[in-house]
């Protein structure tokens, strides 16, 4: 029987863990939430966070749950993401424009929020000190072209006014939205990102295998796409080929499109 980790976790607690080191791998699909969707992210989060009665009148016990996250440990030691991708890609581009505004202030709670912020996007050392070279999350995603956007976010916090990445156009959505909210209620600034990471519930779901897990995105996920064979194929075919030291031969990429295309004519056959 294959065993499964399950566990309900809050953000703070799950991005926080020495443990966590998240992979989205090539063969997900590219990152596709826009706007729409981090806008009701957004107003999701805020309603539940900040209550239109009293600005910190909050129950600290209440919960607010955004969905599960399902992994498998593979042979790096990685959190494989297998569903889960768009959910908690947005909540870290979401926690980095809260840490970008967090930088300038010095009150006893922008200083607290700010470490919090660090711990749940950087790894650790042993002193529980950041460091700001080791993200907590990295994309292989071999059909992306915008990955190397996102991680560079996530590092520097900065982002071309130019740039039209669905990374890019989010991280900025979200700035504004900060912004807005900075300036209506500056007093209870540092409530928002705090009881975001404290109170917003995740539910990983750390599978055994690579099997397992496609197995559970699969039942989890009856309302969307499950990922086809060609998508595992690829991912097959990705693994093999890393293992000689192959996978960023440009030939490599163009024999896995044809082979997808020959598989995804199969699947529809």
């Amino acid at each position: 029987m294959s065993k499964l980790n399950v566990d309900q976790k809050t953000i703070k607690s799950l991005l926080q863990d020495k443990k966590a080191d998240f992979l989205i791998p090539d063969y997900q699909r590219p990152y596709a939430w826009g706007e729409n969707e981090c806008r009701t992210l957004w107003d999701d989060i805020f309603s539940f966070a900040i209550p239109d009665e009293g600005r910190t009148s909050f129950d600290s016990n209440s919960e607010y749950f955004l969905g599960p996250i399902v992994t498998f440990k593979n042979d790096d030691d990685k959190l494989e993401v297998i569903d889960g991708q768009q959910r908690l890609t947005t909540i870290m581009l979401l926690l980095r424009a809260f840490y970008a505004k967090f930088s300038h202030m010095q009150d006893k709670a922008s200083v607290s929020t700010r470490q919090n912020i660090e711990k749940c996007l950087w790894k650790t050392d042993e002193f529980g000190e950041p460091d700001m070279n080791q993200l907590k999350i990295d994309s292989e995603v071999a059909s992306d072209n915008d990955k190397g956007e996102f991680l560079n976010i996530l590092r520097t916090g900065n982002v071309d006014k130019k740039a039209k990445s669905a990374y890019a156009c989010n991280f900025r959505f979200f700035q504004d939205c900060i912004s807005d909210f900075l300036s209506k209620y500056p007093t209870y600034f540092a409530y928002l990102p705090t009881r975001i990471m404290n109170n917003c519930i995740l539910l990983p779901i750390e599978a055994e295998s690579q099997d397992t897990a496609l197995r559970i995105f699969s039942t989890l996920n009856d309302r969307g796409k499950p990922l086809s064979d060609s998508d595992i194929f690829k991912a097959q075919f990705y693994k093999f080929f890393s293992a000689l030291g192959q996978k960023d031969a440009l030939w490599l990429s163009a024999l896995v499109s044809k082979a997808q295309n020959i598989v995804s004519a199969s699947d529809s056959d």
